[in-house]
């Protein structure tokens, strides 16, 4: 006879009051993964040398949105808590559902309809194809097909008010693994991530791409309007885009405390003698505009692996983007 099998509510821990937070890494912060535009079904870009390319396998869905992001971050952070904890690294991971929507909403009281959302996000990762071209020099480059998410499952249970979710487990890809293991990322706290990802998801991009570019380059650094726009990523105009957008995101990130203890942005012009600080009303060619990014009064999150990058074979993005 079979044993019966384990709840997966008995498997899902840290709990809800558990210290597991949310990890970021500099890599899928950069890249320009999850488009602001939530009714796409494929999608093409290229930047920074990487020629990226998306599409949806549902023939009536839509590519994963930023918002479903924030389940990446929080598996990730799920991993490295498991792995710190002394347990075998492993893709499976047993959520408790309470927790995941708490971490995701920051709400504590939801409904039915909650939970629809969490498994119409898992559904759009699990359909999302994601191709990647990356040059590794020399003409060579690197060709990489993936998706996020592998499979879920979940107990539910029969209620008066009606059907319950009680526990749920989703198999991570192994390229997701690979990506949430092997680069150079960071802890943040639930209460933080929600904060800072309380706005509108292209500011909150606006933000953590200035921010791993600060991180990156260890020290101030500068992004072309066109490429910040490019690994949000949106469809805009640049004059769109500069106007709306990114004067919204200069003013979040100088209004809370969260993204201003991290750095200053400020607005410039490439000259032929070099750089100078312009404000957003000055007319100057969209193409010479720069974004500088400057750190906070705070420190750096610190940077680290969760686990060592042992070959080749682990390392899924070219040096200069994972160190």
């Amino acid at each position: 006879m079979q044993a019966p099998l384990e709840p997966i509510s008995a498997q899902a821990r840290p709990g809800v009051d558990s210290p597991m937070g949310m990890r970021s890494d500099l890599v899928s912060m950069l890249m320009p993964f999850f488009p602001d535009d939530r009714t796409l079904q494929t999608f093409e870009t290229e930047v920074g040398g990487y020629r990226i390319s998306m599409h949806c396998e549902q023939d009536d869905g839509v590519l994963a949105t930023p918002a479903d992001r924030k389940i990446l971050n929080l598996l990730a952070g799920a991993v490295a808590y498991h792995i710190r904890s002394g347990k075998e690294p492993s893709r499976h991971i047993a959520l408790d559902t309470r927790t995941m929507v708490e971490a995701l909403r920051g709400e504590t009281v939801f409904g039915g309809s909650d939970y629809t959302r969490v498994l119409d996000s898992l559904n759009r990762l699990m359909a999302t194809v994601i191709e990647t071209e990356m040059p590794l020099g020399d003409g060579i480059s690197r060709r990489r097909r993936f998706r996020w998410i592998d499979a879920y499952e979940h107990d539910d249970k029969e209620t008066p008010g009606g059907r319950r979710m009680l526990g749920l487990k989703i198999s991570i890809s192994e390229d997701a693994f690979l990506w949430m293991t092997r680069t150079l990322g960071f802890d943040i706290t639930r209460e933080r991530f929600q904060t800072i990802t309380s706005t509108r998801s292209s500011i909150w991009r606006v933000y953590e791409i200035c921010l791993a570019k600060l991180m990156s380059e260890r020290g101030a650094a500068r992004i072309s309007l066109a490429e910040l726009r490019d690994r949000i990523p949106l469809s805009s105009e640049l004059k769109i885009f500069k106007t709306r957008t990114l004067r919204s995101a200069f003013s979040a990130v100088s209004e809370k405390p969260e993204m201003a203890g991290h750095l200053r942005l400020s607005l410039e012009r490439q000259t032929e003698d070099g750089f100078e600080e312009i404000d957003f009303s000055k007319r100057v060619r969209l193409e010479s505009i720069f974004v500088r990014i400057r750190p906070g009064p705070t420190s750096l999150p610190a940077l680290n692996r969760i686990l060592p990058v042992n070959t080749d074979l682990d390392r899924i993005t070219p040096e200069k983007e994972a160190s």
